[in-house]
């Protein structure tokens, strides 16, 4: 999939996004093959949490659990903090630095429209 930066934002449209029955070696390749940090776990289109390199490393490896068998839903953060499009750069800004995530969602009336890394917003608001 390839990505395409959403206007000005600097954040990707074309999110990966991953179920809650894969595996984390499953999203450990999804991450691999496009490059990305995290993987949106959506239940029909619903947002239900995020996995980050992050999650990986501390909540499967850490812990011992097996790679191939461990299932998103038992390892991914599911209290995401989400930002609305609308809301514009610097506030999607100020979210990165208020919660402790990498990485938010960009949502527009519901639905998931991209994901903001915090290099991604520091891009945006860098002097061209």
């Amino acid at each position: 999939m390839k990505k395409q930066k959403a206007f000005r934002m600097g954040f990707s449209r074309g999110v990966i996004v991953a179920n809650e029955k894969d595996s984390a070696v499953h999203v450990a390749k999804l991450m691999e093959e496009h490059d990305i940090g995290a993987v949106v776990i959506l239940r029909k289109e619903k947002l239900m949490g995020i996995v980050s390199e992050r999650d990986l490393a501390r909540r499967v490896i850490a812990k011992g659990l097996s790679p191939k068998n461990a299932k998103v839903k038992d390892f991914m953060t599911k209290k995401v903090t989400a930002a609305e499009f609308s809301d514009g750069i610097k506030k999607i800004y100020q979210t990165l630095c208020e919660v402790k995530f990498r990485h938010l969602p960009i949502m527009d009336k519901g639905k998931l429209m991209g994901i903001a890394s915090q290099r991604d917003v520091l891009y945006s608001l860098s002097p061209k």
